[in-house]
């Protein structure tokens, strides 16, 4: 019989004393598996076509893992013709501030027609229990004895919603909440998460769509 434990951890107990890196978030457990998107969200009315000029944010993350993060997108969203920019490099005096105004007058000002936002939402555990199937000396020892030996796995899933915005029209366009699986690394998270979202984007006709490939938009 298998048992299912999921313990929700609050994100400073997640991220550790300090803040830590996507690498130290994401412990290897096991294989790597693909990110998938639980929850997606577009806008029913924004009809200006693929964005092509993007400015990408990381959040609720240190430093060096937004960093990571923005780069990844950047040369994730490359592969579709898209001119993309990491915060840090479009904020590059400071922290990118904490004034929505401030950002959309910046992005609007440097001719962004987009702005993406990727935030991690949070880190869970699900413990698996199962008994073994083989006891040493059989009926006798499984009734009498100690007791079959347990096995336990535990799984980590890693929580991001991502977002994307027009500096135009201040509005969302388009966001998903996923969910990553067991990342073997930093580097494995973040080629699983940007793998997922970049072509989502591209078949709902939100950014080009990758060179060399034609789609069909999704809706």
């Amino acid at each position: 019989m298998q048992t299912h434990h999921t313990r929700r951890r609050p994100l400073w107990s997640a991220l550790g004393s300090a803040s830590a890196t996507i690498a130290a978030i994401v412990l290897a457990i096991g294989c790597s598996t693909p990110t998938t998107e639980t929850q997606v969200w577009q806008s029913p009315s924004y009809a200006a076509g693929p964005m092509r000029n993007i400015a990408v944010f990381g959040g609720r993350v240190d430093e060096t893992a937004r960093r990571t993060l923005e780069d990844a997108f950047v040369s994730a969203l490359a592969a579709y013709g898209v001119h993309a920019t990491p915060s840090y490099a479009v904020f590059p005096q400071s922290r990118v501030p904490n004034d929505q105004s401030a950002i959309r007058a910046t992005l609007e000002q440097e001719g962004y027609d987009g702005a993406l936002v990727a935030t991690l939402e949070g880190v869970t555990e699900q413990v698996l229990i199962q008994p073994g199937v083989a006891w040493a000396g059989g009926f006798y020892g499984a009734y009498w004895g100690p007791g079959a030996p347990v096995y336990a796995q535990t799984d980590r899933y890693v929580k991001f919603e991502t977002s994307l915005w027009s500096p135009e029209s201040g509005n969302m366009v388009w966001s998903a909440i996923t969910q990553t699986a067991n990342p073997s690394s930093g580097q494995d998270f973040v080629s699983s998460l940007t793998g997922t979202v970049v072509p989502s984007l591209a078949k709902r006709g939100l950014i080009p769509p990758k060179q060399g490939e034609h789609i069909s938009l999704v809706r």
